[in-house]
């Protein structure tokens, strides 16, 4: 039953509504008792007076004539009423006739009984007992009769108010909770309003809750939606992670390694599945202080940076990385590193293809020029670095084109550009000008004597005879001016017009000869 109480509603509303009538029943009947009680009491009160006048005359003669007998008929006919207990009558405070049960107590009614001849002279007393013992069941009765009144009035109640509460609240409460059960969770569902119920509470509780109802709809919709696309975005850039040629990386705040992909361990060498987490400076202990430092950059700067490393492998190669570090939330750093060996090569390649003579393979005027900046730059930091710079034009050139033609000048350009390679030292530099004017830098070389040196040398190289195709042989000499560097600072274009003036003042001495640069001349 109790579990029956907890489940339907009906059944606790009936519960709760029968105890509180019971209750109240009880009370009205408790309140009543004293109630009627002094109903019943001023009630007896009056039908005692009434009873006493109905034998008074009786009683006044029997008592003025002193008949006894007549005295106690009329007692015996008073007593006969339920209300009264006892009665006597008294003269001269003697007993001369009773009746019933009567006997002392505090509730005795006694009345003066005056001769039917004067209403001056008082011939006896009468006295009567009411009957407490009567007046006590009608009040008990009285009250047993409004409890059950009030307890049948209290059971129409609570049929009514069942009647009424399953009509116009349970059942349409029942049907509202049937259809949200009914409704699936997304699919925007509605509760059909229950009849009658448009203007009230109930129908206000039903469009508020179809209200919540497409609301939810809507965003549970939306978050299918999202999390759907969120599934594709995670595989797409899982896919994109996992097969990226690019090394993606990510950095704790004490900077190892959190997740890596496999483009990482083949451009950083490492780490393996399953491995313990490095730091950059672990994986790559050469570059340590290099890396340590572009993570510290990274940090107090707070925005991208980057570096390029060259590596040197076990077999000797060289491998260039790049590093890209990006800061992140919580102290962590996203880093992208790439290998780069091939643009390496490829700027190395186009660098030297821009800076070498497509001819003869010797450097050009712009590398020229860049590594004489270079040199001029050295030795204004370190006077003690000197250096020569030599111009050399070729003698009777234009014979061995005018002879041969201009592809056999072009082999002896060849010829003559692989002598000078061959006659200084590798730190030294072989330049083309264009036509048959050449340059060579001579680092470290900051004496006259030593320059005239190394350029008879050179000059020996360029005289030897050239074979041509059909066993033809060509002979060309040169003529060289030189510029020492050896104190003061010059700029580069200085020094080129200082070797060049010296070179034509060889010419004009007869060709074929070398003069060095002087102030004084």
């Amino acid at each position: 039953m109790i579990h029956l109480l907890r489940r339907n509603l009906r059944l606790r509303a009936a519960a709760i509504i029968f105890l509180v009538g019971g209750l109240a029943g009880l009370c009205a009947a408790l309140v009543s008792i004293p109630i009627v009680m002094s109903t019943e009491r001023a009630l007896m009160q009056r039908q005692s007076e009434a009873l006493i006048d109905a034998v008074e005359d009786a009683v006044s003669t029997a008592c003025f004539v002193d008949d006894r007998e007549l005295a106690k008929q009329a007692l015996a006919g008073l007593v006969k009423n339920p209300y009264l207990r006892g009665a006597e009558i008294r003269v001269d405070g003697r007993v001369i006739a009773a009746a019933g049960e009567a006997r002392t107590a505090a509730s005795v009614l006694s009345r003066a009984v005056h001769s039917p001849f004067s209403k001056s002279q008082v011939v006896c007393e009468i006295r009567v007992e009411p009957n407490e013992t009567y007046t006590r069941e009608r009040v008990y009765t009285s009250a047993l009769r409004i409890a059950g009144l009030l307890a049948a009035q209290t059971a129409a109640v609570v049929l009514a108010a069942l009647l009424a509460v399953g009509y116009f609240v349970t059942q349409p409460i029942r049907s509202i909770s049937m259809s949200l059960h009914r409704i699936e969770a997304g699919a925007g569902g509605q509760i059909p309003m229950p009849r009658g119920h448009d203007a009230d509470e109930l129908g206000m509780l039903v469009r508020d809750t179809n209200h919540l109802i497409s609301g939810f709809s809507g965003l549970i919709a939306s978050e299918r939606a999202l999390r759907a696309q969120r599934e594709r975005d995670e595989q797409r850039m899982r896919l994109i992670f996992e097969n990226a040629e690019t090394g993606l990386f990510t950095l704790a705040d004490d900077g190892r390694l959190q997740s890596w992909n496999p483009a990482c361990v083949s451009v950083l060498g490492g780490p393996l599945v399953g491995a313990a987490a490095p730091t950059l400076a672990q994986l790559l202990p050469s570059l340590a202080p290099a890396l340590n430092a572009l993570q510290q950059r990274c940090i107090e700067r707070q925005r991208s940076v980057s570096e390029d490393f060259a590596l040197r492998e076990h077999d000797g190669q060289e491998r260039w990385i790049q590093i890209v570090l990006t800061p992140a939330s919580g102290g962590e750093l996203q880093g992208l590193a790439n290998d780069i060996t091939d643009r390496k090569r490829a700027e190395e390649a186009a660098q030297e293809l821009a800076t070498t003579d497509s001819l003869t393979g010797a450097m050009n005027r712009l590398g020229l020029n860049r590594r004489l900046a270079n040199m001029v730059a050295e030795h204004a930091r370190d006077s003690a670095r000197g250096f020569s710079l030599a111009m050399i034009d070729l003698d009777w050139f234009k014979q061995v084109n005018d002879t041969w033609g201009h592809e056999a000048g072009d082999h002896v350009l060849r010829v003559v550009a692989q002598r000078l390679e061959r006659a200084v030292r590798r730190t030294d530099t072989v330049a083309r000008l264009g036509g048959d004017e050449f340059v060579l830098l001579l680092d470290g070389v900051s004496e006259a004597r030593a320059a005239l040196t190394i350029l008879e040398k050179v000059r020996d190289a360029v005289l030897a005879p050239i074979p041509l195709e059909g066993g033809a042989q060509a002979r060309v000499g040169a003529s060289i001016g030189v510029a020492v560097v050896s104190g003061a600072v010059h700029s580069p274009d200085e020094l080129m017009r200082r070797a060049d003036a010296a070179m034509y003042a060889g010419k004009k001495d007869g060709r074929n000869n070398t003069r060095v640069f002087s102030d004084t001349a």
